[in-house]
């Protein structure tokens, strides 16, 4: 049985390395030949299409014949139902299997989807889904409430810059908040700020 693995971390202090080693352990242990691995770091919430090396395994499995597909857990492909879901349907359209080390179980069998696999599949993805969506949530409100409490007690000569201003001040620091898992040092390296600016931003989105 002809196999690959695909490898996500989150973010950039994180490694891949564990994720592959086990596969790898699994694949010998079941017989199967890994002739490739595909790995990255990026957030779960990034578009797939806007992900590298998923783009490179998916031209791959256009161009070389596959048996199986590797992963350690559903999370590593998406965090949202729709594009799990349809992930695992491409594998099947074209007879691949998607391995879930986290189950220790195939999608495909014989030619037939696993009907567990399928609702197990489903189920994780939902609460993947709800889970990434309530961070959301709990974002806005610490927002909103930080604006209430500024409209609330004024801004006095010599006072520092209201949390809402701040906020809107580093934009460019929420919104990487918001739709990334990058660590702190990182964001701070990407924007051109400091740590301590970046962590007072999260800190204050928190509220």
């Amino acid at each position: 049985m002809e196999a690959i693995i695909y490898s996500r971390v989150s973010s950039e202090s994180q490694d891949n390395e564990r994720q592959i080693i086990n596969l790898k352990q699994v694949a010998q242990q079941k017989d199967w030949h890994v002739r490739r691995v595909f790995q990255e770091k990026v957030s779960g919430t990034t578009e797939t299409r806007e992900r590298n090396e998923f783009k490179s395994l998916i031209d791959y499995l256009e161009k070389t014949s596959i048996n199986i597909v590797m992963i350690s857990e559903i999370s590593r492909i998406a965090r949202r139902v729709v594009i799990v879901l349809n992930f695992v349907e491409l594998l099947h359209t074209k007879g691949i299997a998607l391995f879930i080390q986290q189950f220790n179980m195939l999608t495909l069998e014989n030619g037939q989807e696993n009907p567990i696999a399928k609702m197990l599949l489903q189920m994780l993805s939902i609460g993947a889904e709800m889970e990434n969506n309530q961070r959301k949530i709990r974002q806005f409100e610490g927002i909103k409430l930080a604006q209430m409490k500024n409209t609330y007690t004024g801004r006095k000569r010599g006072a520092r810059t209201s949390p809402s201003s701040l906020i809107l001040k580093y934009k460019n620091v929420t919104d990487l908040l918001d739709k990334s898992e990058l660590s702190v040092r990182r964001i701070a390296g990407i924007t051109g700020h400091s740590i301590n600016t970046v962590r007072k931003i999260k800190q204050l989105k928190e509220i």
